[in-house]
């Protein structure tokens, strides 16, 4: 056991839990994550230290920690992955560089890195690569180590990297082209020649500038180191391999355990001329000056309140496709979305509810997605402390009345300022669904914006018609066609937008609505599943439901596939895919329908027959 005092400064104490504080290699291994967590948490502090944003790979190992992330300077994805093996107190990482398909970088990788790179499942591995030990070797580029010391200073942050990283094959390489086996590679020539420290750059030099912001300190001490690269006998480069080390509130040297005996190249110290190749490093200052937005609103007095989009329409009109959409252009501007999800039904498919008022399930490049599962204010309080959007979206489920929500946000003025209703339609079902539904009516009629999505699936005049219902319904809302729901926000929420003179009215309408999917008879079932289904069967009994059926989705395993599958059905529409994300053992259909007293069991107990149910 390693005494606390040890490592007792008060930047450590406040950002390491007291377990960590106890053993210093745990403590590196924790100042690491808090460090790139924490500096991308707000938008203009991780836009300033050079982030597009950070993915936690939460797949169970011995070591959790590993994690994804994108530089603004960079078109691929590097990937950190903790060490066990690593000597002593150090925190020891791999880093991995995974360029993207049609990056030109991608040619100095090795012909089989090439080939992984350009596989249709590529990007989904790498948010888990961690799962995936194939590929650790092909994308490796270098070393991040971490150490605090035990003589109550540290910490000390290292990247090592050789400046060229390649190989030549003595047998050649061969092939399978569209015409049949080519050679790509000549015996004796050059399979990879990776510029390994010039792309691990961009990433120590965001690290270390976030260690910078988060311990509220430059760093103390500054050395470089190289050395000729110990090679195996197939590597064509007679590397160097290049070590550069910082330290901080070190007042002493490094531990030998973090040292090369090979004499430093700079060693600069607190105090003297910052090193001239090395001086406009953005690692020198930890307050980040010269734009407003670069540090935490709070500190700088910012009070500024995010954007709130209530975002809503029927079943399977695309609202997840449009959000996407819109989170990633919000992320080119460097802004950040708070998605709030809500749904209906005993189980969630795409937001996991949990005992607590909120839940995140999701931070990456430019939101956090949260469940809701209770009081809307107390979430969003909580959410807007710790995340400071720039943009809070409320999706609701398919079936919620947008009526009945706006009650409870009126109460939320001083978090937030209110800016749209806006309310998706499937332009191919559009008109049945306003024929059927009084909570789709009520989805048009309080609407600021209301896109006519899938145009590309429903014919000229079958969207005219739409639209003149929808006009007939809300004669004020800005009305716009899309497919995919692909719109810029800038045409939906920008300086054009019509600030509707409609709001008083529209909340008082508001208040009055009581329609709520009840009202129209429709309801959810759920079917735990304990053995794989027919799929024949399962797509049977959706068709004999006809128009009563509404929705299907869940996690499922079916007779003639392996593994479990994400099953999707909306009316027109039916798609099954693999699970990609971090196994669940829970395997159950969350069915939508209306009257499903009467239609429910006797369709749907037949996908089980023979199965084991």
């Amino acid at each position: 056991m390693y005494e606390t005092s040890a490592i007792a400064n008060p930047a450590l104490t406040a950002l390491l839990p007291p377990s960590a504080l106890e053993d210093p290699r745990e403590a590196a291994f924790e100042l690491t994550r808090a460090a790139l967590v924490r500096s991308n948490q707000i938008p203009g502090v991780r836009h300033r230290l050079g982030w597009c944003g950070i993915n936690e790979d939460v797949t169970p190992r011995d070591r959790p920690g590993a994690l994804t992330a994108r530089l603004n300077a960079m078109q691929g994805v590097y990937g950190l992955l903790p060490l066990d093996s690593c000597p002593g107190q150090k925190a020891c990482f791999s880093l991995c560089y995974f360029p993207a398909p049609e990056e030109e970088l991608l040619e100095s990788f090795s012909i089989q890195a090439g080939i992984e790179a350009l596989k249709p499942d590529f990007m989904d591995k790498i948010r888990e690569f961690s799962r995936h030990p194939d590929l650790l070797p092909l994308f490796h580029i270098g070393f991040i180590e971490a150490h605090m010391t035990t003589g109550g200073t540290g910490p000390f942050l290292a990247l090592a990297a050789k400046d060229r990283l390649g190989w030549v094959s003595d047998t050649g390489i061969i092939v399978n082209g569209p015409e049949g086996e080519i050679e790509a590679v000549a015996p004796g020539e050059s399979d990879q020649d990776l510029p390994a420290l010039e792309i691990a750059m961009p990433f120590f030099r965001s690290l270390a500038a976030s260690f910078s912001y988060t311990l509220s300190s430059a760093p103390d001490r500054f050395y470089t180191q190289q050395r000729t690269a110990v090679l195996p006998s197939l590597l064509c480069h007679a590397a160097l391999e290049h070590r550069l080390t910082l330290g901080y509130f070190t007042g002493e040297a490094a531990p030998e355990e973090f040292d090369w005996e090979e004499e430093k190249k700079i060693a600069w110290t607190q105090g003297n001329p910052l090193p001239g190749a090395y001086e406009n490093e953005p690692w020198w200052r930890s307050d980040m000056p010269g734009a407003q937005n670069s540090l935490d609103k709070r500190a700088m007095g910012i009070t500024d309140k995010p954007r709130f989009i209530l975002l809503t329409g029927f079943l399977g009109t695309g609202k997840t496709t449009f959000l996407d959409n819109f989170i990633q252009t919000q992320t080119t501007n460097n802004s950040f979305v708070a998605v709030i999800q809500n749904e209906i039904g005993e189980k969630s498919l795409d937001a996991r509810l949990l005992d607590e008022t909120y839940a995140v399930t999701q931070m990456d490049e430019g939101c956090v997605c949260c469940s809701l599962a209770g009081n809307l204010r107390t979430a969003m309080s909580d959410i807007l402390d710790r995340f400071q959007p720039d943009f809070v979206v409320l999706e609701t489920t398919g079936l919620a009345n947008p009526g009945n929500i706006l009650r409870e946000i009126d109460d939320l003025n001083d978090l937030m300022e209110f800016g749209s209703v806006t309310t998706l339609m499937d332009s191919l079902t559009g008109e049945l669904t306003l024929e059927r539904f009084e909570v789709a009516r009520d989805q048009v009629r309080l609407a600021d914006v209301i896109l006519l999505n899938k145009c590309d699936l429903a014919t000229a005049d079958a969207v005219k018609r739409l639209e003149r219902r929808i006009n007939r319904l809300n004669p004020v809302a800005a009305i716009h066609k899309t497919c995919r729901g692909d719109i810029h926000p800038a045409v939906l929420y920008g300086i054009n937008f019509r600030d509707p003179a409609k709001r008083p009215l529209f909340a008082d309408l508001g208040n009055g609505l009581k329609a709520t999917h009840r009202d129209d008879r429709i309801e959810t079932r759920l079917m735990e599943l304990s053995a794989p289904l027919d799929r024949s069967a399962l797509l049977s009994a959706i068709e004999a439901g006809g128009e009563k059926i509404l929705r299907v989705k869940g996690i499922a395993e079916f007779n003639d596939e392996q593994g479990p599958m994400v099953f999707q059905y909306a009316p027109g529409t039916c798609n099954i895919s693999p699970l990609q994300a971090r196994d669940t053992h829970e395997r159950f259909l969350v069915i939508i329908g209306q009257d499903l007293d009467t239609s429910f069991n006797d369709a749907f107990l037949l996908t089980t027959k023979g199965t084991g149910q």
